[in-house]
C-alpha cells in the first residue's frame, strides 16, 4: 500500500482526512521539526505554507506534494504551489473525488520515479560514452605513435611528465586541478597531425630534406585540425579545447621563432607551454633508432640553456622544481 507522508504540528486534527483514504494508503505522521522518512513515502502532504519551505528541494522535486486546508483560500493555494505544492485540497470533500485526485497524484508519483530511473541510467550511459570516447582518441594518439618507430611510448610519458610539471602550477593557483585534468587528458594528442605526414618520412632514419622538414612541420596544424572536427562532434568534451592548444602551438618559441605561426610569449597557451618542455625533454632522454637517449643532465643543461628563446623561464623554473620526479 502506498504511504501518504503528512508534516503536521498537530497530527490528530487530521483523523478524518485519512479516514477518507483508508483502505487505498497508509498516513506517516511527521512533526515539522522531526526528521521525516520522506523515502518511505509515495506522496507528501502537509498543512502549513511554512512546512512546505522546509521540504528539501531534492524532496519535493521526487515527491507529489499535496497542500490541504480546512477553508477554500485561494490566496493561501497560490503561496502553496509557489513552494512547490503539486495540488490543493480543501476539507471536508467528497471521498470518491479525492480517491480520485490521490489516483493520478499515484500515477504522477511512480512517473516520476521512472523518469528517475531513466535519467540516472541515462546519465550512466552518456558516462560510458564519454571515457568510451575519451579512450578511442588515447588510442587514435597511439596509433599515430606506433608507426613511429622513433617514439615508443612518448605519449603516456609525457602525460605523465606534463601532471608533474602541471603539479607546480595548481600548488601556486596559477592552474586548478580541474584544469590539470584537463590538460593531463589533452596531452596525448599532441601529436595527432602525425596522421596526415607520410611513412616515408615518418619513419625516415637519417636527416630530412627541405621538403620533408616542411611536411613534418605541418603536423601541429593538421593535428588541430583533426581535433576541430572532433569538437564538433563531440561538444561535451572539454579537454579537446586545451588538446586543439597543445597540438596547434606546442612547437611554438617563446621568443616567437618556432612554427606554425610565430607566437611570441604569452601569445602561446599556457598548456602548450609546458608541452613545449614536457615533448623536448622526453625527446632527448628517449632511445630513438639512430641515437641512444642522452643522460638527464645533458637533457636538463640543453632545455635550460632555452630560457627566455625556445621555453617559458616561468614554465622551466616550475620544471627545475621538478625534474627530479621524472624519469
Amino acid at each position: 500500500m502506498e504511504k501518504i507522508l503528512l508534516i503536521s504540528k498537530e497530527p490528530e486534527r487530521w483523523r478524518d482526512f485519512e479516514k477518507l483514504l483508508s483502505g487505498s494508503y497508509e498516513f506517516i505522521f511527521s512533526k515539522p521539526k522531526e526528521a521525516a522518512d520522506f523515502k518511505a513515502a509515495s506522496i507528501i502532504a502537509t498543512d502549513e505554507v511554512s512546512n512546505i519551505e522546509k521540504i528539501p528541494s531534492t524532496e519535493k522535486s521526487r515527491l507529489p506534494l499535496v497542500f490541504f486546508d480546512e477553508a477554500d483560500d485561494f490566496s493561501k493555494e497560490i503561496q502553496a504551489r509557489r513552494q512547490g505544492a503539486t495540488e490543493y485540497v480543501s476539507l471536508p470533500t467528497d471521498r470518491e473525488l479525492l480517491l480520485f485526485r490521490f489516483k493520478n497524484l499515484s500515477q504522477t508519483s511512480q512517473l516520476i520515479k521512472a523518469n528517475g530511473d531513466d535519467i540516472r541510467w541515462m546519465r550512466m550511459i552518456r558516462r560510458e560514452m564519454l571515457s568510451m570516447q575519451e579512450g578511442m582518441a588515447e588510442i587514435m594518439a597511439q596509433t599515430v605513435e606506433s608507426r613511429d618507430e622513433n617514439t615508443g611510448g612518448h605519449v603516456t610519458r609525457t602525460a605523465t611528465f606534463i601532471g608533474i610539471l602541471g603539479d607546480e602550477f595548481v600548488e601556486s593557483g596559477k592552474l586548478t586541478r580541474d584544469e590539470l585534468n584537463l590538460i593531463t587528458m589533452a596531452a596525448p594528442l599532441h601529436d595527432i597531425g602525425k596522421i596526415a605526414v607520410r611513412d616515408s618520412i615518418l619513419l625516415k632514419p637519417g636527416p630530412l630534406t627541405d621538403s620533408e622538414r616542411l611536411e613534418m612541420m605541418s603536423h601541429p596544424a593538421k593535428g588541430a585540425t583533426l581535433i576541430q572536427k572532433m569538437q564538433r562532434r563531440f561538444e561535451s568534451h572539454s579537454y579537446l579545447k586545451y588538446a586543439y592548444d597543445i597540438a596547434l602551438n606546442h612547437h611554438e618559441r617563446f621568443d616567437g621563432k618556432g612554427y606554425p605561426n610565430g607566437k611570441k610569449g604569452e601569445e602561446i597557451p599556457f598548456w602548450a607551454r609546458l608541452m613545449a618542455v614536457i615533448d623536448v625533454y622526453d625527446a632527448l632522454v628517449s632511445d630513438r633508432i639512430y641515437r641512444k637517449g642522452m643522460s638527464k643532465e645533458k637533457a636538463y643543461e640543453i632545455i635550460f640553456s632555452g630560457v627566455d628563446t625556445q621555453f617559458d623561464p616561468e614554465v622551466l623554473e616550475a620544471f627545475d622544481n621538478c625534474k627530479d620526479y621524472l624519469l
